[in-house]
């Protein structure tokens, strides 16, 4: 099997890469920069070449625009990134055979706590970031075999722009002031395991809409406590906080009931301690 990487150089598309690479997969990486193909998803004549020249039989969209106040001050280009072009790959997939895979996200649920939400859990979209990958994954719904994955992912990017990781990572070292949100609750599993779950369940012909994420609901200022009990560090600057002031509106309540999930792969998805000892392993 022949697999197509998009968005190959973010922390998903490498983590997809080292693990396609390792079980001996033929694998294309594709992003804008440094990648075997250069290709901007939003331009849609570029994307249908650049899947073309793959000749992939698996096509696995890791884009995204993430960065909420950018989605919010430009909610044009957001849909041109997080939505248009999903439109685009679940055509071509129709037309060409081959299986799409397309990362979504966990941002769709908001006010209800560390509450689990399945896979058919009503949303609630609070800024644009939702709304574009909400839009996303519904167009790749449209095509029947496509697998749509809603997660979030936790890890070491290698990017100027750190990631949630290793910005906690280096603020803990450095015992920086930071705030810990009790309030924001999530089910983020570390991108290697994530990674791993996505081929297992290609492998067993997975489709549809699946959560993969941690087996545990846990908040954002747990994270941070459980990094720095691991790191053996205390943490002499942090203080509590509350998500409810943030701008653009985060949602706040973003734990997925995986157990979906785990009854396709026949495993458990790593509880809190095995996601905080994989990103450990890896800094």
């Amino acid at each position: 099997m022949r697999v197509l990487i998009l968005g190959a150089t973010g922390l998903l598309g490498q983590a997809c890469l080292r693990h396609a690479r390792t079980i001996g997969m033929d694998v294309v990486g594709a992003a804008r920069h440094a990648a075997d193909l250069e290709v901007d998803a939003t331009d849609l004549n570029g994307l249908t070449e650049a899947v073309g020249a793959a000749g992939a039989d698996l096509v696995i969209n890791c884009v995204g625009l993430t960065d909420l106040d950018l989605c919010e001050r430009d909610p044009g280009l957001a849909y041109r990134v997080n939505a248009r072009p999903v439109a685009a790959l679940a055509a071509l997939s129709r037309l060409r055979g081959f299986r799409l895979v397309h990362i979504s996200t966990d941002h769709f649920f908001a006010g209800d706590g560390p509450a689990a939400h399945d896979e058919g859990a009503p949303v609630t979209l609070v800024n644009e970031y939702a709304r574009t990958k909400y839009c996303g994954e519904r167009l790749a719904l449209a095509e029947p075999t496509a697998l749509v994955i809603r997660t979030s992912m936790l890890g070491s990017r290698g990017w100027d722009k750190t990631t949630l990781a290793e910005w906690a990572v280096a603020a803990i070292e450095g015992d920086e002031p930071m705030t810990l949100f009790c309030d924001a609750f999530t089910s983020s599993i570390d991108a290697d395991s994530l990674a791993a779950a996505i081929f297992d369940l290609i492998r067993k012909n997975a489709a549809g809409l699946l959560n993969i994420g941690s087996s545990q609901v846990y908040s954002k200022a747990d994270l941070i406590l459980r990094l720095a009990e691991g790191m053996g560090r205390t943490l002499s600057s942090a203080s509590p906080g509350s998500v409810s002031g943030l701008h653009p509106r985060r949602a706040d309540s973003l734990g997925l009931d995986v157990s979906r999930a785990e009854a396709i792969l026949e495993r458990s998805l790593p509880d809190l301690n095995k996601v905080v000892a994989s990103l450990l392993r890896s800094r």
